[in-house]
């Protein structure tokens, strides 16, 4: 299964779309993000957390920095090459996928777990597979 989302933001919680297509009884969930610069992370969707989570990320990977990979020229790429090093880096920190049992057709999340896509790069349409293996 798939789903696409268009990105203006970082956090994007998608606990219900991953629910709503969940077809087995019992098994696994595996969530999968296909890109480079986003990822997977369970995690707590509370505006003040995810405010500091930017914060942090920003203060790891600061704008001010030269980073090679931006340097499109040297490195002999189309001037429509995106200069997004600081995507790649933060997005280093993030999961590209998450593995979330399934009992009796609901995921099994604690109570302020939620699957959140995050988005290193905005501005782009994201593409989400969701794959399900059943015990059952």
């Amino acid at each position: 299964m798939v789903f696409s989302l268009h990105t203006d933001k970082m956090f994007y919680d998608i606990t219900e779309q991953v629910q709503k297509l969940v077809t087995i009884k019992n098994g696994f969930v595996i969530i999968q993000s296909m890109h480079t610069t986003a990822g997977i992370k369970i995690m707590e969707n509370e505006k003040y957390l995810l405010g500091d989570i930017e914060r942090y990320l920003e203060k790891l990977v600061p704008r001010s920095e030269n980073y090679a990979h931006d340097d499109i020229e040297r490195r002999e790429l189309p001037n429509t090459e995106r200069k997004n090093t600081i995507s790649h880096l933060k997005s280093f920190f993030a999961n590209t996928t998450e593995i979330i049992p399934v009992i009796n057709n609901h995921l099994q999340l604690g109570q302020w777990q939620r699957i959140m896509f995050v988005e290193f790069d905005p501005g782009r349409d994201r593409t989400i597979n969701i794959y399900e293996t059943s015990n059952s």
